[in-house]
């Protein structure tokens, strides 16, 4: 079954939903940046003390804010490069198989740079 490329509205549509979930993104890591921050704030107002954090709970909680930051970032990365590519030709295009993705998936998952058949494929 073969999936027709992406029209100008289409297009335009998808465009704004890559645009709204950006800013999104882009408040969920500036959150987790000024939790970060507090958090070291907080470490520097008290000693270190093992005794009371004996399973590492501040540096769990550190690593953990720390991955969704990076996390945040990649998916920045990911919305930013098909913000770029939504007005040439390589958005909306598997780069596995090079057939068009389909547009449920494009709303969906703006940002995916692969169809449903090649997602599934090991």
């Amino acid at each position: 079954m073969s999936v027709p490329p992406l029209s100008d509205a289409e297009r335009a549509g998808l465009r704004e939903v890559l645009a709204v979930e950006r800013e999104g993104v882009l408040r969920r890591l500036s959150s987790l940046e000024r939790t970060f921050e507090q958090m070291v704030d907080a470490a520097d107002l008290e000693p270190p003390d093992d005794e009371h954090d004996p399973e590492g709970t501040t540096a769990y909680e550190r690593a953990q804010v720390t991955s969704l930051a990076a996390e945040a970032r990649v998916r920045l990365a990911e919305l930013d490069r098909a913000l770029v590519d939504i007005d040439g030709r390589g958005y909306g295009i598997c780069q596995r198989c090079g057939q068009p993705i389909g547009l449920p998936r494009l709303q969906a998952m703006p940002g995916t740079t692969r169809c449903v058949r090649c997602v599934a494929l090991p």
